[in-house]
């Protein structure tokens, strides 16, 4: 029993041959939107979310044949981190009622005082565009409050491990607590907040991330950023404030895309996947993103060596850190320039 709750908390636990879903409980967390007559809805090109669940049978399972001592390990991380899922999808109850649609200067910097406090690395804010929003689901308001969690360089740099799945885990643990704090901060002074889910979600998380100014996504996908570069998990709070300091709002450019000329430069993490599903060069999506891998062969490799995170180990962000990279890189003119637009 203890293998199949385990197995409920990343791709690897999930199964299409009748066992548990990762899929069918984020599905029915996003049930909560039902308590909503008006939602923002995703423009008819949104892509959908990245299904987690597989056909592999169990024994190919990483999650499903972990150790005892294992399991052991794993339950201080995967139960507050369920738990904490389900207290932010019981905020989408429909009984809050805001009073409040403007924060004070003074507010925000609480706030960002208090997500620090509690262990968020950096913060940021976006309109969010309806692109980013996943095909048939929604968000009760157009912004969004974005932050990120730091995860270890040690245990990272040895995927596909189990320390580095464990590492992950107490990272999407960090998330759903963070989110539920400052969601109930921001509710006793009156305004919405709907915390995003640590897994899964509703949105985009790296695109939000990238529009919020708190990094750009490099060619594997995930979200380079100062500092821990792209040893981030990251989360969202949806909210009504409608002057959150966005660089929308301040016709601020992003200005750590010169990341992705670098990856141009690189492609580390295109080499060294383990079954080549990095693709050269993102590609246009259709919905004013990029597509970056070819998911059905990730997931598979994913469920089958503990969440793998080999493009996040070897990447030189990861390792060396975004500043130092920064000062080696000299440029690069022949990148090709592609952006996420920030569509209405």
């Amino acid at each position: 029993m203890l293998q199949k709750l385990v197995g409920l908390f990343a791709r690897g636990g999930a199964n299409k041959r009748g066992g548990f879903s990762l899929d069918g409980m984020l599905e029915r967390m996003d049930r909560h939107l039902d308590h909503f007559t008006t939602l923002v809805r995703p423009t008819p090109e949104s892509s959908p979310r990245t299904p987690f669940d597989t056909d592999l049978p169990p024994e190919q399972i990483s999650t499903q044949n972990f150790t005892f001592r294992q399991i052991l390990k794993m339950i201080p991380e995967m139960v507050p981190l369920l738990i904490g899922m389900q207290r932010s999808a019981r905020m989408y109850d429909g009984r809050f009622q805001p009073t409040k649609k403007e924060a004070s200067p003074g507010f925000i910097a609480q706030l960002e005082a208090l997500a620090r406090a509690a262990g968020a690395k950096d913060i940021g804010y976006v309109k969010v565009p309806r692109n980013a929003i996943f095909r048939d689901k929604g968000i009760p308001h157009e912004y969004a409050i974005v932050f990120t969690v730091e995860m270890d360089q040690v245990p990272i740099e040895t995927a596909p491990s189990f320390a580095c799945m464990h590492e992950v885990a107490h990272g999407y643990k960090n998330l759903a607590a963070i989110s539920n704090k400052l969601a109930g901060f921001m509710r006793q002074h009156g305004f919405a907040a709907y915390p995003g889910t640590a897994l899964g979600g509703l949105t985009d998380y790296p695109h939000l991330a990238e529009l919020a100014g708190l990094g750009a996504i490099g060619y594997h996908g995930l979200l380079i950023a100062p500092g821990e570069g792209a040893r981030l998990r990251i989360n969202t709070i949806y909210t009504n404030i409608t002057n959150l300091p966005t660089l929308q709002a301040q016709g601020t450019p992003n200005e750590h895309l010169w990341v992705r000329d670098f990856c141009a430069m690189c492609k580390k993490c295109v080499r060294t996947c383990p079954v080549n599903a990095i693709y050269e060069q993102p590609q246009p999506r259709g919905d004013g993103g990029m597509q970056i891998i070819e998911p059905a062969t990730c997931r598979d490799y994913f469920t089958q060596n503990y969440g793998c995170g080999v493009c996040l180990a070897v990447c030189p962000f990861s390792h060396s850190g975004y500043e130092k990279v920064q000062a080696k890189f000299k440029g690069n003119p022949n990148a090709p320039q592609f952006r996420i637009e920030p569509a209405a």
